[in-house]
């Protein structure tokens, strides 16, 4: 079997899908907010958590009701987070047929693209995938990219990011930038790591 091409979407504006108000459309709808989706919710009930962010985002629209085929119709994006096994094969059915692309949370054959642990440090973003077999596997990960780099180096990262900018009026050759940038990154990478050690130790 072939394996997935790693990509990061641009979902802003999109007028995205989401079926389902569970604890798995909970791991799906912040992620969907924080890219700047045009979401809406379909679901005959959600839970208190989802209720509680809709409640602070009315630009969501929410309908509590049975979802139905013609619903997928117009979507960029549609996530099936129910728990009716045999309604997300019939879904994905109809989504393939319109060439909607869909991701049906509890069977990897069914979806078209999967959702991953994020990791994110300011500019930074990582996304750690298992393709839908061992989603336990990629939190593992996240969480390890967590210790490994805490929230307080995201300033550090932002600030890198800035100086990559001025540098560009500083250096306006391009590759005496590049040398410099490299030198940079082998720097910090030295002393970061070697930073890391001595914590680790202690």
């Amino acid at each position: 079997m072939s394996r997935k091409y790693p990509a990061f979407l641009n979902l802003e504006n999109k007028n995205v899908l989401l079926i389902g108000g569970g604890k798995v459309a909970l791991e799906k709808l912040p992620h969907l907010i924080d890219c700047g989706a045009k979401v809406s919710v379909i679901t005959l009930d959600a839970c208190s958590e989802v209720r509680s962010i809709l409640n602070v985002h009315p630009e969501i629209k929410i309908e509590y009701r049975a979802v139905e085929f013609s619903d997928l119709q117009g979507r960029a994006l549609v996530f099936s987070a129910t728990n009716d096994s045999e309604l997300n094969r019939r879904l994905s059915d109809y989504a393939h047929s319109w060439k909607i692309w869909i991701n049906c949370a509890d069977n990897p054959s069914n979806c078209d693209f999967y959702s991953a642990a994020v990791f994110d440090r300011g500019p930074i973003r990582v996304a750690v995938s298992t393709e839908g077999s061992f989603a336990g596997l990629s939190g593992i990960v996240k969480s390890t990219l967590d210790e490994l780099i805490p929230e307080e180096h995201e300033a550090e990262f932002r600030d890198l990011i800035e100086f990559r900018k001025e540098l560009k009026s500083i250096l306006p050759d391009a590759e005496k930038r590049k040398k410099a940038l490299k030198d940079l990154i082998l720097s910090l990478k030295e002393e970061y790591f070697k930073l890391l050690s001595g914590q680790r130790t202690i």
